[in-house]
C-alpha cells in the first residue's frame, strides 16, 4: 500500500492547498513548490508596475509549461535516436550471424 500524507503546498501569496502525496513525490512537490515561488517572487518585483499578481502568475505557468514541452520534444527525439540506434546495431549483429 502506498501511504499517503497530506502536505500543504503554499505557492505564491495564494492560501495553502493541501494535498496528499507518496514519500517518493515529496521532495519534488517541495522542489516544484520552491521553484515556482522563487520564479514568482522575483518576476513580481520586475514587473509588479505594469502586471498585476494573476498575470505575473500566468507567466510563471507559461514558462513552467514551455519547459516542460521542451524537455518532452528532447525525451521523444532521444527515444528516436536511440530506437534508430538499436535498429542499426541489430542490423549489424544480424548480419554477422
Amino acid at each position: 500500500m502506498d501511504d499517503k500524507k497530506k502536505i500543504d503546498v503554499c505557492i505564491a501569496d495564494c492560501a495553502p492547498i493541501p494535498i496528499l502525496v507518496s514519500k517518493d513525490e515529496e521532495a519534488i512537490v517541495d522542489k516544484a513548490q520552491e521553484n515556482v515561488t522563487h520564479l514568482w517572487k522575483m518576476w513580481k518585483g520586475r514587473y509588479s508596475k505594469e502586471k498585476s499578481p494573476m498575470e505575473v502568475m500566468a507567466m510563471v505557468a507559461f514558462q513552467f509549461a514551455r519547459l516542460y514541452y521542451t524537455r518532452e520534444a528532447l525525451d521523444i527525439e532521444t527515444n528516436n535516436l536511440l530506437s534508430e540506434f538499436e535498429n542499426t546495431l541489430d542490423s549489424y549483429l544480424n548480419k554477422t550471424e
